[in-house]
């Protein structure tokens, strides 16, 4: 890797990670405390007010957000054990996927503990991710004794975490926190390249959002926008959290037809799945599959837009 790629990615993870994995840590301790004292309905009721302001309708649900936490609670699929499990789930796309290789990330390894890892045999960069949670990674940009004891120190407390706690998302619950260890991808312009996610419904694709301007000058921007598009690349009126900006044209992916084909085959298993991709240069790597965007709590507007990715699924 460059220096000028090294210097842009440091920016990008140096300012507040630590105080990140802090806060992120207290919160699931405080959430695995009250998982044994409130119930999976009460505590969804509860988390969906506050983050929303409304009523959870679990008897009719009708917007989208109101029907991903009737799945937390209501759908038992035990494919979605496996698919959540960062390093199960690439099994999974090679079942569903010729050449599956071509779209996963190349893997280096895959733990039960932080001292299986022989960090003498790691490439110089490489990125660590708890196989069960979402944003547990850890990107390692130089490998020296002094990242080997920050990440150490960090997967050990990451390991005894209970992912589920947090939003009581079904998939997550019971399943072995490991480490897998993965190339780390790069950009032509040295910054870590955007998620394509894909909204599939029934196995068929219905929406795609792409964050824009997350990353600044290799530094990371919380004040980021998300376009929407159909799957024949036209832009959608609305917003998922993170304002629009129409005026930015991004262009259609070379490889956008293959990408909804992947996408499709990805999540004809499931009645609603965010099948997600990194695209850059040309080429796609599969990312996740995500069954409960958000945990079902952030805002989707206008109330239209809302309503008719809540008419997309079919609850069973």
């Amino acid at each position: 890797m460059r220096n000028s790629q090294l210097k842009k990615v440091k920016n990008l993870i140096k300012t507040n990670d630590e105080l990140a994995f802090r806060l992120k840590s207290l919160t699931i301790k405080i959430s695995g405390f009250l998982t044994r004292l409130i119930s999976d309905e009460d505590y969804i009721r509860k988390q969906y007010k506050r983050k929303t302001g409304r009523q959870l309708d679990l008897d009719k649900p009708e917007l989208y957000n109101e029907k991903i936490q009737w799945f937390k609670l209501n759908y038992r699929n035990p494919l979605l054990n496996k698919c959540v499990d960062k390093y199960e789930v690439r099994e999974y796309v090679r079942s569903k996927v010729d050449d599956a290789e071509r779209i996963l990330i190349p893997l280096i390894g895959v733990y039960d503990s932080v001292e299986e890892i022989d960090f003498k045999q790691l490439p110089n960069s490489f990125i660590l991710k708890l196989t069960n949670g979402s944003s547990f990674n850890y990107i390692c940009l130089k490998n020296t004794p002094r990242e080997t004891k920050k990440i150490k120190s960090r997967f050990k407390k990451w390991l005894n975490l209970n992912y589920y706690s947090i939003g009581r998302e079904w998939a997550y619950k019971n399943v072995k926190n490991r480490i897998i260890c993965e190339e780390l991808l790069l950009t032509s312009t040295g910054n870590p390249p955007e998620d394509y996610r894909f909204f599939c419904f029934d196995g068929k694709v219905k929406l795609i959002s792409v964050d824009l301007e997350s990353v600044i000058d290799g530094v990371k921007n919380s004040n980021y926008y998300r376009n929407l598009y159909d799957k024949d690349w036209n832009m959608i009126e609305g917003t998922i959290e993170y304002p629009n900006k129409p005026e930015h044209k991004i262009p259609k992916p070379k490889v956008l037809d293959e990408m909804i084909y992947v996408a499709e085959k990805l999540s004809e298993d499931f009645p609603a799945v965010r099948v997600d991709f990194y695209y850059f240069d040309g080429k796609f790597y599969f990312g996740e599959l995500t069954f409960y965007h958000s945990s079902g709590y952030q805002s989707i507007q206008p109330d239209e837009l809302e309503k008719q990715m809540g008419a997309w699924i079919t609850i069973i």
